[in-house]
């Protein structure tokens, strides 16, 4: 057992004592006096049962070559049961009381060492959920962010003061840097590593303690995102658009992003700069006078002209903005700012002055997008986002790039938080963290699967007319007489609503007025008989109780489309209805109040749609 084994047994045996001792002397404390967070029923679960669904197991058993030893599987399953389990927090001790078979010690073996690898399980995890929902032939977009969460303690692998997304301060607490796809109307994490600070990675004793790899050193967040796209590259994945935040809108991302030959649409801070495509540069500027000390100056080189964003906000002229709907709201109605687009490059002011001529000097040429809100109502602030492409982009498409990037704390860390238990892990190792990354994933990936928009159900397509009756019909009985009857030879037709003629009386099937039990008895209506020449030229016409077929309504659809399809109907109705409900509140806030009265007295406000009769099945 190595030394973070034993002190984790120590630590173990330490609270089991403590406990048994609090027990000793104050006896057990009543129900009613618990703490209700510390409460665990027993055998409760929610998405998994007492023996795990088949479904998990099922969908665990693809990944059979990650997890090669039979032991190791088995731990998986009690592990990725407890993370889609209902349980409040998802560690060890939670764990152990609600899934039979877990412990904490076979937990911790489990994501502290195994031998697994967490990055070959995200591979097959990705490339699996591509081959399910049929987007294998599609690339994958890729967002560039961060997951972060509180975390005291000293010995915990990562954790350092340093500036937390979740608090939007500086507080301890642990950062991991991650990859989000997006393909098509879906999106799914793709991987991650821990942020390692500069502390942490010079301290040898930190660094034996939480195992981390000798291969690991200190690399900022950019450079993460760059090894982990790298990484994802070679899986292999098809990689599309790259985007990110301002956090990742540098230098040096873009010019990695350009080498690797990838799109992106980066958003940059209200301070970095831009040199415009087709301003003139500043002209060389002569030494000022020798001061005596010192060494002589130099003539200042020809350079660009630079612009901080938010100063361009303020200096553009007003007939390069353009009003653009980019989105739409919650609420239906349409998300309108104003943009202006510019080419430019990004640079630094530190690269201009040491060499304005170098290759790395500054980016290639770029789209520079200024985004700005353009009414009272908007408190955003205004936004500049750099994106690649030919100057043939229109401004809706660059308009519609910036907005492309999705929630993602809403869609991904924030559910992985609050239903799979991503920031519940309290472990202190490396590969410990990397491993519950891993799992956690895969869970997350396995909900969304689970969540999938469902096809409707199968069923038959509209009949205009119901099928033709077969030879046992009770609508047999109202055909036309057969020729037999009438003395005449019967003539062959290819109609299919035409019955054959019967070989003999004493065979003819039993009509609607013969009882089941062969006693005959005259028939109450009978048919009347149809001339030869008729019968020969088109089929009779099928009739019920006096009835043709023809004017019925259609067969009714099997009842779950038929629901299927009311409740599509239903909700378009009342989506329509909202969206003319918020269009008239919002011209009752901008309008003045005479037009107003104006527009009311004409009726010439947008009329409310009519829901008339909705459907509601048979």
């Amino acid at each position: 057992m190595d030394d973070e084994g034993e002190r984790d047994l120590k630590m173990w045996a330490r609270l089991k004592r403590e406990q048994a001792l609090r027990a000793l002397r104050f006896g057990p404390r009543p129900p009613h006096e618990r703490d209700p967070r510390r409460q665990l029923e027993p055998r409760r679960f929610g998405a998994v049962a007492l023996i795990p669904p088949a479904p998990v197991s099922a969908y665990l058993e693809r990944f059979a070559a990650v997890f090669r030893r039979r032991d190791t599987r088995e731990l998986a399953l009690l592990y990725l049961s407890g993370l889609l389990s209902d349980l409040a927090r998802k560690n060890g001790e939670t764990i152990e009381s609600a899934v039979p078979g877990a412990t904490q010690r076979n937990i911790w073996d489990f994501l502290a060492r195994s031998k697994w690898s967490a990055s070959g399980l995200d591979a097959a995890r990705v490339l699996d959920y591509r081959v399910r929902t049929d987007c294998s032939d599609q690339s994958m977009d890729v967002i560039l962010d961060e997951v972060s969460w509180r975390k005291k303690g000293e010995l915990s692998v990562g954790v350092a003061r340093q500036y937390l997304g979740c608090l939007g301060k500086v507080d301890n607490g642990q950062v991991v840097v991650t990859l989000h796809g997006c393909c098509g109307n879906g999106g799914l994490p793709l991987t991650g590593e821990l942020f390692l600070p500069e502390a942490w990675a010079n301290n040898e004793q930190h660094r034996a303690e939480a195992k981390i790899p000798a291969t690991v050193g200190f690399r900022t967040k950019p450079e993460i995102a760059l090894a982990l796209l790298d990484r994802v590259a070679a899986w292999p994945l098809p990689l599309g658009r790259v985007y990110a935040d301002p956090g990742y809108g540098e230098l040096p991302v873009v010019q990695g992003l350009t080498q690797r030959s990838l799109a992106f649409c980066l958003g940059i801070h209200s301070n970095d700069c831009v040199h415009l495509i087709g301003e003139p540069w500043l002209p060389p500027e002569p030494p000022p006078p020798y001061a005596g000390r010192g060494p002589h100056p130099r003539t200042r080189p020809a350079r660009p002209r630079l612009h901080k964003a938010a100063e361009l906000h303020a200096n553009v002229p007003a007939h390069l903005w353009k009003a653009l709907a980019y989105r739409q709201g919650t609420d239906g109605l349409a998300l309108v700012r104003e943009f202006c687009a510019l080419r430019a490059r990004l640079t630094t002011v530190a690269n201009i002055k040491a060499d304005p001529l170098a290759p790395d000097a500054e980016s290639e040429e770029l789209w520079l997008l200024l985004e700005r809100p353009c009414g009272s109502e908007d408190k955003d602030d205004p936004k500049q986002y750099i994106i690649s492409g030919p100057e043939t982009l229109s401004m809706d498409e660059l308009a519609q790039l910036a907005h492309r990037r999705p929630e993602i704390e809403r869609q991904s860390y924030e559910n992985a938080k609050q239903q799979v238990g991503l920031d519940d892990y309290q472990g202190r190792s490396w590969p410990g963290l990397h491993h519950h990354l891993a799992m956690v994933w895969l869970a997350l990936t396995f909900l969304i699967l689970l969540r999938r928009p469902l096809p409707p159900p199968e069923g038959p397509a509209p009949l205009s007319q119901p099928p033709a009756p077969t030879s046992s019909s009770p609508l047999q009985a109202q055909t036309p007489a057969s020729p037999a009857a009438t003395g005449e030879q019967p003539t062959p037709t290819a109609s299919q609503h035409a019955a054959p003629p019967p070989p003999a009386a004493t065979n003819d099937p039993p009509s609607a007025s013969t009882p089941p039990n062969g006693s005959a008895q005259p028939a109450s209506d009978p048919a009347p008989p149809v001339p030869s020449a008729a019968r020969s030229l088109a089929p009779p016409a099928l009739t019920l109780a006096g009835v043709p077929l023809a004017n019925l309504s259609p067969a009714p659809l099997p009842l779950p489309r038929q629901l299927w399809e009311s409740v599509q109907e239903v909700h378009r109705r009342f989506q329509e209805c909202v969206r003319a409900l918020h269009e008239r509140e919002r011209l009752f806030d901008v309008l003045p109040t005479d037009l107003r009265t104006e527009l009311l007295r004409r009726g010439l406000l947008p009329r409310l749609p009519d829901l008339g009769t909705l459907p509601c099945g048979p």
